[in-house]
């Protein structure tokens, strides 16, 4: 008798220890799905929108925590925008030219949204010296240095060059807070190039700095925002006045920089391929998709049936509420419904969820190839003509989350920061050149000029399929951690040859062509 309780007793053990297991697992596994679970067979869980409410209403603001960093990191405030390898190059390079890609500064949603005209888009940029600063500059060009700025603005003239309204978002404006972003980009860009490049302010030529923009004023006015603290010279006010006047901004009529390689019927063949990619896995995912069409009854004051059915678009308008520190929207219908934390954290798992597997998509992938070879075709040549004329030194080009995404595809970068570009996202192409023998008798050969692309102060140069990386160049830096302790920082250098071979060689092998012509109607 004695021995069946102890054989029952051993039975209960196990039987209590795998309960208690089965318990412990299940709370981990809640606790790292609270708002999605994801596994490559497409599966996704979210909050459904509930009109239930406490007797206390809940906080309506969107608070920084663990769950929501990343979220926060889109909104890139100007204390957030540091320096990284920007300009950090080995003692044997020179440092030939950079072409310097942005996305516009932070700006209004694109569509209406409930409760616009009480978010504060301003931030504290009123009591910044630098802002307030570079808002005496463009008040002097316009009363003071008329034809100097119209000369430099050329088929911009006439666009406003702060926000209408500085303490209010507008739609599709850029902000203040926006031009502070790019104040502080300007500002970083210039202690990484301006002596590296040989620049002072009473040399810059006129070939030596070549602007690009959309017509957009956001994009024109993150370009000259830039511009003003890199090329700004605080003992010299006349000075700054005089720099601009040997630059003109330059007018692309795409964001995509195409210039004559631009019309490609079969480009939005792929594109319709792809969102219908998109659609497919949003349709599989119903939770996600009612989530996304009672939000958007929230969030728009006038939904229509592309912005209830996407959500990109409901998540670029919620970043304005999210980045200016703004109460969450309310509506009152037959009951009270708010849009919630737990809404904006489970749609923001789905968006870089999904832009992760987009990355995968050969559909995407073609149409960013055809939409970015006029870009690439031009970027190639200007890096010819730094080797061949040393000029120019600063190539910018202003534009906008596709610009960044499409030049990233172009190059085969696959990188956090290139897949959903935050406002005034920096992308770095540095051109260098090894010094050597040939330099000393000014023998420019090709064979001695390298680049590598670095985004957001990170080299992503060894992402890059077609350099390979069998005959690269290699360098080091002396650079400081944490800690404050020197090392040794190595990295490697893509020859300019092989971005020209790709261009001109390989460029179109995925289309089974030789040339854009063909690609874009076989």
């Amino acid at each position: 008798m004695l021995t069946e309780m102890v054989r029952l007793s051993y039975q209960h053990r196990a039987f209590y220890c795998y309960v208690i297991l089965s318990v412990w697992i299940f709370l981990l596994v809640a606790g790292m799905y609270k708002y999605m679970g994801v596994d490559e067979n497409n599966s996704f869980q979210v909050k459904p929108i509930s009109s239930d409410h406490p007797i206390r209403e809940f906080s309506r603001h969107f608070k920084p925590d663990i769950k929501t960093k990343r979220i926060f990191k889109l909104c890139n405030p100007p204390d957030d925008i540091n320096p990284g390898v920007e300009g950090k190059i080995d003692s044997n390079l020179t440092l030939e030219g950079v072409f310097i890609f942005i996305r516009h500064g932070d700006r209004g949603p694109l569509a209406h949204i409930r409760n616009i005209s009480t978010v504060n888009c301003a931030g504290d940029l009123k009591k910044n010296t630098i802002y307030e600063s570079y808002k005496n500059f463009l008040d002097n060009a316009t009363l003071y240095y008329r034809s100097i700025w119209s000369q430099f603005l050329g088929p911009f003239h006439g666009f406003p060059m702060l926000p209408s309204n500085t303490k209010y978002c507008k739609i599709g404006e850029l902000t203040t807070l926006g031009i502070g972003q790019l104040l502080k980009t300007g500002l970083l860009l210039k202690n990484a190039y301006f002596n590296k490049l040989n620049f002072s302010n009473n040399t810059i030529t006129t070939n030596d700095i070549v602007i690009y923009s959309t017509r957009y004023r956001r994009t024109v006015q993150s370009a000259i925002a830039l511009l003003y603290t890199f090329l700004n010279d605080d003992n010299d006010n006349n000075n700054n006045y005089q720099n601009f006047a040997k630059l003109t901004l330059k007018e692309s009529s795409s964001y995509t920089f195409c210039n004559n390689e631009c019309a490609c019927p079969i480009a939005d063949k792929y594109l319709k391929k792809f969102y219908k990619e998109t659609g497919n896995r949003l349709k599989s995912h119903p939770a996600v998709g009612e989530l996304i069409k009672q939000s958007s009854k929230i969030v728009f004051e006038m939904p229509d049936q592309m912005k209830t059915t996407h959500p990109y678009n409901l998540r670029d308008a919620l970043l304005t509420y999210i980045c200016h520190g703004a109460s969450l929207p309310c509506i009152n219908n037959n009951s009270r419904q708010c849009i919630k934390s737990e809404h904006i954290t489970g749609l923001f798992a789905y968006t870089e969820w999904e832009s992760r597997l987009n990355i995968k998509s050969i559909n995407r992938k073609k149409y960013g190839l055809l939409r970015a070879y006029g870009m690439l075709k031009n970027i190639v040549n200007h890096m010819v003509q730094m080797i061949s004329e040393s000029k120019p030194k600063i190539v910018l080009f202003s534009g906008h989350d596709k610009t960044l995404e499409y030049l990233s595809i172009a190059l085969g970068i696959l990188s956090d920061n290139t897949i959903l570009p935050h406002y005034a996202t920096r992308f770095i192409i540095e051109i260098c050149r090894t010094n050597n023998n040939n330099n000393i008798n000014n023998n420019n050969d090709a064979n001695d000029y390298y680049f590598r692309v670095i985004v957001n102060g990170k080299d992503v140069t060894q992402t890059i399929p077609f350099c390979k990386f069998t005959n690269y160049y290699s360098a080091s830096y002396i650079d400081k951690n944490n800690d404050g302790d020197y090392y040794r920082k190595e990295y490697k250098l893509c020859s300019i040859e092989s971005i020209i071979r790709q261009i001109h060689d390989d460029y179109f092998s995925p289309f089974n062509a030789t040339n854009f012509k063909d690609a874009c109607t076989n």
